[in-house]
């Protein structure tokens, strides 16, 4: 089912069936990508794995999980609305156990505010201490498949390259992001950012602010088409060669308990 949500500036939708956003418009015009031939999603809840993770292992027990882990996969549940805000729910299941087997409840609040989306998520254990990543992957309209993305502050970031291993990089307030840039980083991981403003400025006069604490953000679109780029906060990291097969080691793994934890970011859209 989609779910809506509006104030005078945004138009959101949701849809349950994985509980990302398929509308973002702002003022009568559509920002999200709609899907396509270079991408048919829009955007992914990602939980508890991130990216195209191989095989893990928990308590030394081995799991296959699909791509970004089993919310995008699930039904959500409606919890709360209002005019400007809802929540949806996922608890665990037997279909969640094959590939994650935790007990949990995972809550995504959207809320709107002026010209922002916030995006808020909450994981909770229902027994015991588990192990997860979560984030965002909301891909937005830029023509062409290119933005500047711009930092608040210079930026000393570590790369994280999807073969592994880490790049310490210098005095970075800016980078353009488009096709040939994707055909040579592929999955751009940037960590160790001061926490600042992140934008993206696409070639037909808008900017996208994103705006959270998030340990990682991740840069991607199709390197062969598509007039979109996603600029996603991550709570965790892609699978890489070397990587620790036993979940609860893994680098950036993130741990709740029956009291729940919680991340969030927010995306504003405006027009300059």
């Amino acid at each position: 089912m989609i779910y809506y949500l509006k104030n005078k500036y945004l138009s959101l939708a949701v849809n349950s069936d994985g509980g990302g956003m398929t509308s973002i418009n702002y003022r009568g015009e559509e920002r999200q990508w709609q899907g396509g031939e270079f991408w048919k999603g829009q955007d992914v809840v990602i939980f508890p794995i991130v990216g195209h993770a191989g095989e893990y292992e928990v308590g030394g027990v081995a799991y296959t999980p699909k791509a970004h882990g089993v919310a995008r996969y699930s039904e959500f549940a409606l919890v709360d609305t209002t005019l400007d805000k809802l929540t949806l729910s996922l608890t665990s299941n037997a279909v969640t156990r094959q590939t994650y087997p935790f007990d949990f409840e995972f809550e995504i609040t959207y809320a709107l505010k002026k010209n922002s989306v916030t995006v808020t998520y909450n994981v909770r254990s229902k027994g015991g201490e588990i192990p997860f990543y979560v984030g965002g992957h909301p891909a937005m309209i830029t023509p062409g498949g290119e933005a500047v993305i711009e930092f608040e502050n210079e930026e000393n970031p570590v790369l994280y390259p999807l073969e592994g291993g880490s790049v310490q990089l210098e005095n970075i307030r800016r980078f353009v992001a488009n096709k040939q840039f994707f055909k040579q980083y592929k999955t751009f991981q940037l960590g160790n950012l001061s926490g600042g403003n992140v934008y993206a400025l696409t070639s037909d006069g808008y900017r996208y602010t994103y705006k959270s604490d998030c340990p990682l953000f991740a840069f991607w679109s199709n390197e062969e088409g598509g007039d979109y780029l996603c600029v996603e906060p991550w709570w965790g990291i892609n699978d890489f060669p070397g990587s620790p097969k036993e979940l609860k080691d893994k680098p950036f793994i993130n741990f709740a308990d029956e009291k729940g934890k919680t991340f969030s970011y927010t995306l504003t859209v405006e027009k300059i």
